[in-house]
Protein backbone atom coordinates (compact mmCIF):
# COMPACT_ATOMS: atom_id res chain seq x y z
CA UNK A 1 0.00 0.00 0.00
CA UNK A 2 2.89 2.29 0.85
CA UNK A 3 4.59 1.29 -2.37
CA UNK A 4 1.46 2.08 -4.39
CA UNK A 5 1.07 5.40 -2.59
CA UNK A 6 4.71 6.29 -3.30
CA UNK A 7 4.31 5.34 -6.99
CA UNK A 8 1.17 7.47 -7.26
CA UNK A 9 3.01 10.38 -5.60
CA UNK A 10 5.98 9.96 -7.98
CA UNK A 11 3.61 9.96 -10.95
CA UNK A 12 1.87 13.01 -9.52
CA UNK A 13 5.20 14.80 -8.96
CA UNK A 14 6.29 13.90 -12.52
CA UNK A 15 2.97 15.12 -13.91
CA UNK A 16 3.17 18.33 -11.87
CA UNK A 17 6.80 18.83 -12.96
CA UNK A 18 5.74 18.53 -16.63
CA UNK A 19 2.86 20.91 -16.03
CA UNK A 20 5.27 23.30 -14.25
CA UNK A 21 7.72 23.16 -17.19
CA UNK A 22 4.86 23.80 -19.64
CA UNK A 23 3.56 26.63 -17.42
CA UNK A 24 7.05 28.12 -17.14
CA UNK A 25 7.45 28.07 -20.92
CA UNK A 26 4.00 29.66 -21.30
CA UNK A 27 4.92 32.28 -18.68
CA UNK A 28 8.20 32.94 -20.50
CA UNK A 29 6.25 33.29 -23.77
CA UNK A 30 3.77 35.64 -22.08
CA UNK A 31 6.58 37.65 -20.52
CA UNK A 32 8.25 37.93 -23.93
CA UNK A 33 4.93 38.99 -25.50
CA UNK A 34 4.44 41.58 -22.73
CA UNK A 35 7.97 42.93 -23.31
CA UNK A 36 7.29 43.19 -27.07
CA UNK A 37 3.97 44.96 -26.47
CA UNK A 38 5.62 47.32 -23.97
CA UNK A 39 8.31 48.17 -26.55
CA UNK A 40 5.60 48.87 -29.16
CA UNK A 41 3.73 51.08 -26.67
CA UNK A 42 6.93 53.00 -25.92
CA UNK A 43 7.55 53.46 -29.67
CA UNK A 44 3.97 54.70 -30.21
CA UNK A 45 4.33 57.10 -27.25
CA UNK A 46 7.45 58.53 -28.94
CA UNK A 47 5.57 58.92 -32.24
CA UNK A 48 2.67 60.62 -30.42
CA UNK A 49 5.10 63.04 -28.74
CA UNK A 50 6.68 63.86 -32.12
CA UNK A 51 3.24 64.39 -33.68
CA UNK A 52 2.21 66.67 -30.78
CA UNK A 53 5.35 68.75 -31.28
CA UNK A 54 4.66 68.98 -35.04
CA UNK A 55 1.03 69.94 -34.34
CA UNK A 56 2.11 72.71 -31.95
CA UNK A 57 4.57 73.97 -34.55
CA UNK A 58 1.83 73.97 -37.22
CA UNK A 59 -0.57 75.77 -34.83
CA UNK A 60 2.05 78.49 -34.27
CA UNK A 61 2.58 78.81 -38.03
CA UNK A 62 -1.19 78.95 -38.57
CA UNK A 63 -1.65 81.65 -35.93
CA UNK A 64 1.17 83.67 -37.57
CA UNK A 65 -0.52 83.29 -40.96
CA UNK A 66 -3.88 84.37 -39.47
CA UNK A 67 -2.24 87.42 -37.85
CA UNK A 68 -0.55 88.34 -41.14
CA UNK A 69 -3.85 87.92 -42.99
CA UNK A 70 -5.64 90.16 -40.47
CA UNK A 71 -2.90 92.79 -40.85
CA UNK A 72 -3.11 92.60 -44.66
CA UNK A 73 -6.92 92.86 -44.53
CA UNK A 74 -6.76 95.88 -42.20
CA UNK A 75 -4.15 97.53 -44.42
CA UNK A 76 -6.21 96.75 -47.52
CA UNK A 77 -9.35 98.18 -45.91
CA UNK A 78 -7.49 101.35 -44.93
CA UNK A 79 -6.04 101.74 -48.43
CA UNK A 80 -9.42 101.09 -50.06
CA UNK A 81 -11.03 103.66 -47.80
CA UNK A 82 -8.31 106.16 -48.66
CA UNK A 83 -8.70 105.47 -52.40
CA UNK A 84 -12.48 105.87 -52.19
CA UNK A 85 -12.40 109.05 -50.13
CA UNK A 86 -13.35 112.21 -51.97
CA UNK A 87 -14.36 115.72 -50.93
CA UNK A 88 -16.72 118.34 -52.28
CA UNK A 89 -17.61 121.94 -51.52
CA UNK A 90 -20.04 124.33 -53.11
CA UNK A 91 -21.11 127.89 -52.57
CA UNK A 92 -21.09 131.29 -54.17
CA UNK A 93 -17.87 132.64 -55.62
CA UNK A 94 -17.64 135.17 -52.80
CA UNK A 95 -18.26 132.52 -50.14
CA UNK A 96 -15.64 130.15 -51.57
CA UNK A 97 -13.07 132.99 -51.76
CA UNK A 98 -13.79 133.96 -48.14
CA UNK A 99 -13.39 130.34 -47.05
CA UNK A 100 -10.00 130.24 -48.80
CA UNK A 101 -11.04 127.57 -51.33
CA UNK A 102 -10.76 129.30 -54.73
CA UNK A 103 -8.76 132.10 -56.32
CA UNK A 104 -8.98 134.11 -59.54
CA UNK A 105 -5.76 134.22 -61.54
CA UNK A 106 -4.45 135.31 -64.88
CA UNK A 107 -6.06 137.71 -67.26
CA UNK A 108 -5.04 141.21 -68.26
CA UNK A 109 -6.28 144.40 -66.60
CA UNK A 110 -9.06 142.59 -64.74
CA UNK A 111 -10.30 140.70 -67.79
CA UNK A 112 -9.96 137.04 -68.63
CA UNK A 113 -9.25 135.89 -65.09
CA UNK A 114 -9.94 132.24 -64.48
CA UNK A 115 -11.28 130.80 -61.25
CA UNK A 116 -9.44 127.79 -59.90
CA UNK A 117 -8.83 125.84 -56.74
CA UNK A 118 -6.20 127.50 -54.54
CA UNK A 119 -2.93 125.64 -54.13
CA UNK A 120 -3.15 125.79 -50.34
CA UNK A 121 -6.94 125.63 -50.06
CA UNK A 122 -8.90 125.23 -46.82
CA UNK A 123 -9.54 121.47 -46.58
CA UNK A 124 -11.75 121.93 -43.51
CA UNK A 125 -14.49 123.50 -45.65
CA UNK A 126 -14.99 120.33 -47.72
CA UNK A 127 -17.46 117.53 -47.06
CA UNK A 128 -15.93 114.03 -47.00
CA UNK A 129 -17.69 111.27 -48.96
CA UNK A 130 -17.13 107.70 -50.11
CA UNK A 131 -16.71 108.11 -53.87
CA UNK A 132 -17.60 104.48 -54.53
CA UNK A 133 -21.00 104.92 -52.82
CA UNK A 134 -22.09 108.48 -53.66
CA UNK A 135 -23.74 108.78 -57.08
CA UNK A 136 -25.26 112.24 -56.73
CA UNK A 137 -24.67 115.46 -54.80
CA UNK A 138 -27.61 117.73 -54.03
CA UNK A 139 -27.00 121.40 -54.86
CA UNK A 140 -30.33 123.24 -55.20
CA UNK A 141 -29.08 126.44 -56.91
CA UNK A 142 -30.08 128.56 -59.93
CA UNK A 143 -26.78 127.89 -61.66
CA UNK A 144 -23.81 125.66 -60.95
CA UNK A 145 -20.33 125.64 -62.41
CA UNK A 146 -17.76 122.97 -61.65
CA UNK A 147 -14.34 124.56 -61.09
CA UNK A 148 -12.22 121.45 -60.58
CA UNK A 149 -11.22 119.15 -63.42
CA UNK A 150 -13.67 116.28 -64.01
CA UNK A 151 -14.47 114.65 -67.37
CA UNK A 152 -17.76 116.05 -68.68
CA UNK A 153 -18.86 112.59 -69.82
CA UNK A 154 -18.70 111.28 -66.25
CA UNK A 155 -21.41 113.53 -64.76
CA UNK A 156 -24.66 115.32 -65.56
CA UNK A 157 -26.29 118.40 -64.00
CA UNK A 158 -29.92 117.56 -63.15
CA UNK A 159 -32.71 120.16 -63.09
CA UNK A 160 -34.60 122.36 -65.53
CA UNK A 161 -34.81 125.89 -64.11
CA UNK A 162 -32.49 125.23 -61.21
CA UNK A 163 -29.63 122.80 -60.77
CA UNK A 164 -30.99 120.35 -58.24
CA UNK A 165 -28.05 117.99 -58.15
CA UNK A 166 -24.99 116.60 -59.89
CA UNK A 167 -25.44 113.01 -60.95
CA UNK A 168 -22.19 111.09 -61.22
CA UNK A 169 -22.49 108.71 -64.17
CA UNK A 170 -19.07 107.07 -63.90
CA UNK A 171 -17.52 107.41 -60.45
CA UNK A 172 -14.10 106.10 -61.45
CA UNK A 173 -13.75 108.58 -64.33
CA UNK A 174 -15.29 111.46 -62.38
CA UNK A 175 -12.78 111.23 -59.51
CA UNK A 176 -9.79 110.25 -61.71
CA UNK A 177 -8.34 113.78 -62.06
CA UNK A 178 -9.06 115.11 -58.59
CA UNK A 179 -10.46 113.83 -55.33
CA UNK A 180 -11.78 117.35 -54.69
CA UNK A 181 -14.91 118.78 -56.29
CA UNK A 182 -15.60 122.54 -56.14
CA UNK A 183 -18.87 123.96 -57.44
CA UNK A 184 -19.68 127.68 -57.71
CA UNK A 185 -23.41 128.30 -57.31
CA UNK A 186 -25.66 131.32 -57.82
Amino acid sequence: AIYDLMAKNKNRIGSLSKKLKNANSKIAGLEQMIATLQAQIDAKDGEISDLKAQLESKNIELSNIVMNLENVEAESTAKTEKLNTAFYAFGTSKELKEKNVITKEGGFIGMGKSTKLKDDFNKEYFTKIDASQVTSINIGAKKAKIITSHPTSSYKLIGEKTVEKIEILNSEDFWSNSKYLVIITE
